[in-house]
C-alpha cells in the first residue's frame, strides 16, 4: 500500500470517527434539551372538589408549581382559571361531576403556551381565595380556588372591579398620569 492511500484512508477513518463524535455529542446536547424540556412539562394528575352550596373547594394536583389567573364571568356564572401550558392527565369523567357551588368544568389548551380550566358555577359566586402550594411532605403542588357564594348584585361589583385597567402609575388623583 502505497503512503498516499493510507493517508487517504487515515483522513476517512479520522473523519468518520470524528463525524461519530459529533454526532454522539450531538445526540448527547439534544437528550439533554429534551429532558429538561419534559422536566419543566406542567402536568395536572388529579383533583378533587368538596364543599357545598355555601363554600367549595376546587384543589388540581400538579408536579410542580405554576402561576395562574383567576377570574370569573357572568351570564352563564363561569369561574375562568388562565394556566401555562399544561398537561392534563385526569381520570376520564373529570369535569362531569356536579358538587357545592361547581355544576360542571371543562380545560385544555388554549393556545401553544397556555391552557385554562372552566368552572361552571351554580349561580354567582366570589373567588376568595386562590393560591398555589409547594410539592411537600409527599405532596405534590396544588392549585387551590376556594369560592363563596353571594348575591348577584355583590357579583355584578365584582366583575367590575376585575375588568378596571390593572396598571397603577402611583400618581395621586390629583397628579397628572405621565
Amino acid at each position: 500500500m502505497t503512503a498516499r492511500a493510507i493517508a487517504t484512508i487515515s483522513a476517512l477513518v479520522c473523519a468518520l470517527l470524528c463525524d461519530s463524535a459529533g454526532l454522539a455529542a450531538e445526540s448527547a446536547v439534544t437528550e439533554h434539551v429534551l429532558a429538561v424540556t419534559v422536566e419543566q412539562e406542567v402536568v395536572a394528575s388529579d383533583l378533587r372538589i368538596g364543599g357545598d352550596d355555601k363554600q367549595t373547594r376546587f384543589v388540581v394536583d400538579l408536579n410542580r408549581k405554576i402561576d395562574f389567573a383567576a377570574f370569573t364571568l357572568a351570564d352563564p356564572y363561569r369561574v375562568v382559571v388562565d394556566l401555562p401550558q399544561v398537561n392534563f392527565k385526569l381520570p376520564a369523567k373529570a369535569g362531569t361531576q356536579s358538587r357545592g357551588l361547581i355544576k360542571a368544568f371543562r380545560y385544555g389548551l388554549i393556545m401553544q403556551g397556555g391552557s385554562r380550566i372552566v368552572l361552571d358555577a351554580k349561580g354567582p359566586v366570589r373567588i376568595e381565595k386562590a393560591f398555589v402550594l409547594d410539592a411537600a411532605e409527599g405532596q405534590p403542588a396544588r392549585l387551590v380556588l376556594d369560592l363563596a357564594a353571594i348575591d348577584r348584585a355583590a357579583f355584578m361589583r365584582n366583575i367590575s372591579l376585575q375588568t378596571r385597567p390593572a396598571h397603577n402609575t402611583g400618581a395621586k388623583p390629583s397628579e397628572p398620569s405621565v
